[in-house]
């Protein structure tokens, strides 16, 4: 944390909202919105661990690009030091932080690292571009040992053997390493890994995150993780003493520390992503505690809470009211089942 406890990066009500337009051979001109992102807030404080974790198209790559400031949200405020990132690109703030400064302190590693390097340069030549940005300062033999150094760090020796290969000669696993590689020559005060290790054999995901939490330590930054598996993330946050963070329809569910997600969940969405894990090793039986498989779709979404046309707790109540977040320490929640005076414990079940 910082000296005056300012998050490093502040979400507040963050929305990222797409148009959807007819293509060439459907009819009508009606422009439809997905709300990929609606109305989320969290704060990634200094050395920090965030996880986003959710089904597929629930809006958790497009919310961590949103905080790195790959993406412009459509409403809310991304804060980087306390100052919003895109005043900053658009010259409208005052504060003594450039948008050079903004993109070189947020990184990202991509889900797929081999289309992220330059399949005709070498990876000394890939890794030696942030270093000219970062320090200019450094002759090439002094670039080139750093280079090395880091490469040896991330577990890829010999070095320079490494250094003088291209992409398409490395492994999946090596290429993700080169692509933490390059994100922490940056200096970078938080990086995006969006499903980094999902490129790696399962033997070796462990091993990955364990490199990446030790390198966390090294460099002094925070990492915004996703991953679709909560097995990965509880393992990854629980390490670190971060969050992990539960979306659903663009929207933030549950968040709170690993252990108090993993084994007390308070949303019963969190509960069927546990109980779809059978890594967690919780002894789950019984069936899926959901109502329908099928998610909705994210241009219409449910009124209400999203999650109530699947939701075996659903009661009427939830058809109307958007529940608002309950706190308990560092766990927060979007249900009424943690408010016990809320009129939804007098309304009706719901049922298919």
């Amino acid at each position: 944390m910082s000296d005056d406890g300012t998050p490093v990066l502040s979400l507040e009500d963050v929305e990222v909202h797409f148009e959807d337009k007819p293509g060439l051979l459907e009819f009508g001109d009606e422009t439809e919105v997905v709300r990929a992102v609606d109305g989320v807030s969290i704060d990634v404080m200094e050395n920090d661990v965030v996880t986003l974790v959710g089904e597929s198209g629930c809006g958790k790559t497009t919310l961590g690009k949103t905080a790195i400031g790959l993406q412009r949200p459509t409403g809310g405020s991304v804060k980087y030091r306390g100052h919003d990132i895109w005043d900053i690109r658009d010259g409208n703030s005052d504060a003594d932080i450039t948008w050079r400064d903004v993109r070189t302190s947020l990184q990202i590693i991509h889900q797929d690292p081999g289309s992220s390097l330059n399949p005709n340069r070498r990876i000394q030549t890939i890794l030696a571009e942030p270093l000219k940005q970062v320090r200019p300062d450094l002759g090439r033999t002094e670039k080139r040992e750093r280079i090395l150094s880091l490469l040896e760090r991330v577990g890829m020796n010999p070095a320079p053997d490494f250094a003088d290969r291209y992409p398409h000669q490395l492994s999946g696993g090596e290429q993700q390493r080169v692509a933490l590689s390059r994100a922490l020559l940056m200096n970078p005060d938080v990086i995006l890994a969006d499903e980094a290790i999902s490129a790696v054999d399962v033997s070796l995901r462990v091993e990955m995150m364990d490199l990446m939490l030790e390198l966390q330590a090294e460099f002094d930054t925070s990492f915004i993780f996703i991953s679709h598996d909560l097995s990965n993330a509880r393992y990854f946050t629980a390490h670190a003493d971060g969050q992990i963070g539960v979306m659903y329809l663009g929207e933030l569910a549950e968040i709170g520390p690993a252990e108090e997600i993993v084994n007390s969940p308070k949303h019963p969405y969190t509960n069927v992503l546990r109980w779809a894990t059978p890594d967690l090793s919780l002894q789950q039986t019984g069936e899926i505690p959901m109502r329908k498989i099928d998610v909705p779709d994210p241009v219409d979404p449910p009124s209400g809470c999203r999650f109530h046309t699947r939701c075996p707790e659903a009661r009427e109540a939830c058809q109307t009211e958007h529940p608002p977040t309950y706190s308990d320490d560092r766990h927060h929640v979007a249900c009424f089942r943690e408010n016990e005076d809320h009129d939804y414990w007098e309304s009706p079940k719901l049922t298919d």
